[in-house]
């Protein structure tokens, strides 16, 4: 990534056609947390990428993914039973973005998936998911005998 693709004021990433998969241009939105981390960066001299390592772009992160596994105690891999990629990142996205209540349409606007099917599969349901729908639905169900008639209350 290259700083003349950040725009700080907007609180943009804004990609080109030809950075992306699909070669669509997109604007991906960046978190005051994000924000705070890239303000805070040391600008590289006579460099306009983003992420340097040694005063050289870095141009593949696998490296510092799998020391930063191994030294969390973090199977990594794809060929390894649980073994975590970098592709696993966008699976967590998706799921924490439906979790905080976001919509899928906006979701999908962000991540660049123009199927159901593709955010389907960035999607996880896990268990608090099954577990939170069913405190959602007898909080559903609460209400609504709160509304009933009285007779009706008690199954008369």
């Amino acid at each position: 990534m290259t700083w003349d693709k950040v725009d700080l004021k907007n609180d943009v990433i804004q990609l080109e056609a030809s950075d992306t998969k699909d070669k669509e241009p997109r604007k991906v939105p960046i978190s005051k947390e994000l924000i705070q981390y890239l303000l805070d960066l040391p600008k590289g001299l006579h460099n306009n990428h983003v992420f340097l390592y040694q005063g050289k772009p870095i141009k593949d992160i696998r490296t510092g993914l799998i020391n930063a596994c191994k030294k969390a105690g973090v199977l990594y891999g794809q060929k390894v039973k649980e073994g975590f990629i970098f592709h696993d990142l966008r699976h967590t996205f998706n799921t924490n973005m439906r979790k905080a209540g976001v919509s899928e349409s906006v979701i999908m606007e962000i991540t660049g998936h123009s199927t159901r099917q593709m955010f389907d599969r960035y999607n996880t349901v896990d268990n608090d998911d099954i577990k939170q729908a069913v405190e959602k639905m007898g909080g559903y169900l609460a209400d609504v005998t709160l509304l009933l008639p009285q007779d009706q209350k008690k199954g008369s």
